[in-house]
């Protein structure tokens, strides 16, 4: 075959057409994906076009006179105030605690805080992945939120959930605690996640969990997660880490998982747990490290968790029950705290129950905060199911402002938002505020305190 003149050139120019084709493709291919991502970005303006820009409450102004005697106003009345100037949608939004779904501020997310004003979120693993990752979460969460948010996660420690470990690396947990049994070793361990908290912007851990491991159950969902079978120990471990965690006041816990799990080899998460006790028998033993640690004073929220006692409540699980919320928990055992529903998207419950109509039967319960909702839509559905229970006298407006005074009641005392520091005497709210419980620390005695058991002669 007869080449052109210049062929030794040939491998070198098909060498360099090919490079050729190669940036041309890399060019067209950069532009597309530039396109995409501006038009990705016109989508999400366009998004948040329809949401209003982020509000603050307007605090009520509390009046004061020159030379008048002057009253200092105290948390749960500026709640009360708080709660009156909210509107209808407004109120039960804060009993809201939507859940983040991934790392990043979603429109979604954005829709819930600045349209919707809920008062609560929490993270899960999957929106905890780096320090700055979550600062910047949480910061733009509190600077967007109408009113200041309770920021929560599950920080437990241990091995099983350790949700703050991509930030901090291993913290001790529950087993640890119970196994040092040491006073000490459980406050610097709740000291220790008090800081990890300031750090990274949370306010509100779902821990600990004081139920009780009982011999021959086995519970896949509370592997790694129990102090121990003794109620002294738990009692002293718990009230231990309370403090140790709240010693700032800008920080709490969460009693969880009452009525209590221990007893019960099923996980809520994936069906519903039935404890067949009676009431007398609840109270001597899962009842036992709640009426404790209530008793002593560091106890300011508790999560009730989904499970049966029919003994108790043959209809609903504790986490609707008003039985076991209101006539139990609050009436029986005195506590005047908040009370957290745990997810109310858990299979226990979802296989039931919408997430609206649960929402509700757990504010007709009782209950303050309501877990679960995270799109806006479901958040939507909430408010219009409240909004229509309202009209039918299903939930009264007394009911919806109780939980919102004890919650805005928190927020004042971890300094969330500030209290004004003097009111005259003429100036009082209208509404009445939550009853701050009376509390009486008792004495360790053997396996139980001495706090009186109603069931008892």
């Amino acid at each position: 075959m007869n080449l052109p003149h210049n062929s030794a050139d040939y491998p070198q120019r098909s060498l360099s057409q090919a490079r050729y084709r190669w940036i041309l493709t890399i060019l067209v291919l950069s532009i597309v994906i530039f396109r995409g991502v501006v038009s990705q970005q016109a989508l999400f303006q366009q998004a948040l076009a329809g949401i209003e820009p982020a509000q603050k409450v307007k605090l009520p102004i509390v009046p004061t006179q020159t030379g008048a005697a002057t009253h200092q106003i105290t948390p749960a009345e500026y709640a009360a105030l708080i709660v009156n100037s909210l509107s209808t949608p407004d109120k039960i939004s804060q009993m809201i605690m939507i859940k983040l779904i991934g790392p990043t501020y979603s429109t979604d997310e954005i829709q819930m805080i600045q349209q919707y004003h809920v008062g609560a979120v929490i993270a899960f693993g999957d929106a905890i992945q780096s320090p700055q990752q979550v600062i910047s979460l949480t910061s733009s969460l509190q600077k967007d939120a109408y009113l200041p948010l309770f920021i929560a996660t599950d920080q437990e420690g241990g091995y099983a959930v350790n949700r703050l470990g991509p930030l901090v690396g291993y913290r001790p947990g529950a087993p640890q605690m119970g196994a040092a049994d040491s006073a000490t070793v459980a406050y610097n361990d709740g000291k220790q996640t008090l800081q990890d908290f300031l750090r990274f912007g949370f306010n509100f851990n779902l821990a600990p969990v004081v139920d009780i491991q009982e011999p021959g159950i086995n519970n896949p969902q509370l592997i790694g997660r129990l102090f121990s079978g003794n109620i002294t120990v738990i009692t002293q471990m718990a009230n231990s880490y309370l403090e140790g965690l709240q010693s700032s006041n800008t920080v709490i816990g969460v009693l969880k998982h009452f009525p209590g799990l221990g007893s019960s080899a099923t996980d809520p998460h994936l069906g519903l747990p039935v404890v067949y006790k009676s009431e007398p028998e609840l109270y001597a033993n899962e009842f036992l490290p709640y009426r404790n640690l209530i008793a002593l004073g560091n106890v300011h929220a508790i999560m009730v968790t989904h499970e049966m006692l029919p003994e108790i409540d043959a209809k609903y699980p504790a986490s609707l029950s008003q039985k076991i919320i209101t006539g139990l928990l609050r009436n029986i055992l005195g506590f005047q705290g908040l009370i957290v529903t745990d997810s109310l998207d858990m299979s226990a419950i979802a296989a039931q129950y919408p997430i609206d109509q649960a929402a509700l039967l757990a504010a007709e319960a009782g209950a303050d905060v309501l877990m679960g909702p995270h799109t806006p839509d479901q958040v939507q559905q909430i408010i219009n199911t409240f909004t229509n229970a309202l009209h039918t006298g299903a939930l009264t407006m007394q009911q919806i402002d109780n939980a919102d005074i004890r919650i805005i009641t928190q927020k004042i005392e971890m300094g969330l938002i500030p209290l004004p520091k003097e009111q005259t005497p003429n100036s009082s709210p209208s509404s009445t505020p939550a009853p701050s419980p009376t509390q009486t620390p008792g004495s360790l005695v053997g396996n139980a305190m001495l706090v009186k058991n109603p069931f008892e002669a």
